[in-house]
């Protein structure tokens, strides 16, 4: 059977037409990086910049990292999403001097926050493509070269290592070489949730007077009928696909208390009926007893709390880990409970209301053997007195 040529022509065309919108792949995001803050001082003592940085990668170099940020003693926190392009398992790599911290998701991966030689760290984790993990990268600069990477080796290139190492060019494994790690991309970092969409801005458009309604012409013969109508029905709102994720992150600025309307009175409640408090938004210095600005807004709250209630009076507990020397733990607690203390008395509040005690790591509230547990025992915890 012959087919004629313009019927083979068309199935031809179709075909063609046809190829595009079954083989076109669904769009993903494309990063833009992580949002760096730059802070003068190794611990986030003042806040000098934000920018958004492209990837994590700068290498022995004795310079300053953005403008407004000192050559040495100086600290960065890079926060954002990390977004994989395929599932499975993944080597971490984190070359610095001098410390770091890494979070993803939350969990703390990497805790080297000390002055240290370039050192590089591997980290495994598995993760799932398209998911957006939050990210969070601490570093600090002590002095002389500055060096922070953040890299990774992915699923497919550790399969093909595999592979490769049982097979006799590597006489089964013993000569076999590692995958070569590489600088995490951006289109894999964002600085902003890809999984919830940015609105467009909204242009407002001119403004146009509503146009009068004509009369209608009633007739005074005529009664006049009042329509009851049934009120709308509400519609459902639907439920969230996922939920947004939030890096665990505390904000650089905060917004001063006099800007909130009304008393904290949560925390009035819990203090009045003699409940102990734990100050969870309260920072010091790595290893002192320095309050950092970013404890303001906690204590300057507390001492609005204590300034409505002149009865209520406090006992201020410092306590630590149990890691270091015994007499030193409990010295930093009770100097970290009496500068808590110094505070509240420079904002009005008067001395005899207020104890300070220092227990050092002798009431742990979690494991000290788990690192990652262990933080929650560098606490100060208000206890009301009677």
């Amino acid at each position: 059977m012959k087919w004629p040529l313009p019927l083979l022509l068309s199935i031809w065309l179709a075909a063609l037409a046809w190829q595009p919108l079954a083989a076109q792949p669904a769009t993903s995001p494309v990063g833009d990086g992580l949002q760096g803050d730059y802070y003068e001082g190794r611990n986030f003592e003042h806040f000098r910049l934000r920018q958004v940085d492209a990837v994590i990668d700068f290498k022995l170099r004795q310079e300053s990292p953005a403008e407004g940020v000192p050559v040495n003693d100086y600290s960065a926190r890079w926060t954002g999403w990390l977004r994989p392009p395929a599932s499975g398992h993944y080597v971490l790599y984190i070359t610095v001097d001098d410390g770091a911290r890494l979070w993803l998701d939350g969990r703390q991966l990497l805790d080297e926050w000390r002055g240290q030689p370039p050192q590089t760290y591997k980290v495994d984790v598995d993760l799932r493509a398209g998911h957006a993990y939050a990210l969070r990268f601490d570093y600090c600069q002590y002095g002389s070269y500055s060096c922070g990477w953040l890299g990774w080796v992915q699923p497919a290139q550790l399969a093909r290592a595999d592979s490769s190492a049982s097979s006799w060019r590597t006489l089964w494994g013993l000569t076999a070489s590692q995958p070569h790690a590489s600088t995490i991309p951006t289109r894999y970092l964002f600085s902003h949730n890809p999984a919830v969409p940015i609105a467009p801005p909204v242009t407002p458009g001119p403004k146009v007077a509503p146009m009068a309604s004509p009369r209608k012409a009633t007739s005074s013969l005529l009664p006049t009928v009042a329509v009851r109508r049934p009120p709308p029905r509400p519609t459902a709102v639907p439920a969230l696909s996922r939920p947004r994720l939030v890096p665990a992150v505390p904000p650089v600025v905060v917004a001063p208390l006099a800007a909130v309307a009304g008393p904290p009175v949560g925390l009035m409640n819990q203090l009045g009926s003699g409940q102990a408090v734990t100050l969870r938004a309260l920072y010091f210095a790595q290893g002192k007893a320095d309050l950092l600005p970013s404890s303001a807004a906690c204590l300057d709250t507390l001492a609005t709390v204590l300034a409505q209630t002149p009865a209520l009076r406090l006992q201020v507990q410092g306590h630590t880990d149990n890691q270091g020397d015994s007499t030193l733990n409990r010295r930093l607690s009770q100097q970290r409970a009496e500068a808590v203390r110094r505070y509240l008395v420079n904002h009005g509040i008067a001395s005899d209301r207020l104890q300070a005690v220092g227990f050092g790591g002798t009431r742990p509230v979690a494991d000290n053997q788990v690192p990652g547990l262990r933080v929650h025992n560098r606490r100060v915890v208000l206890q009301p007195l009677p």
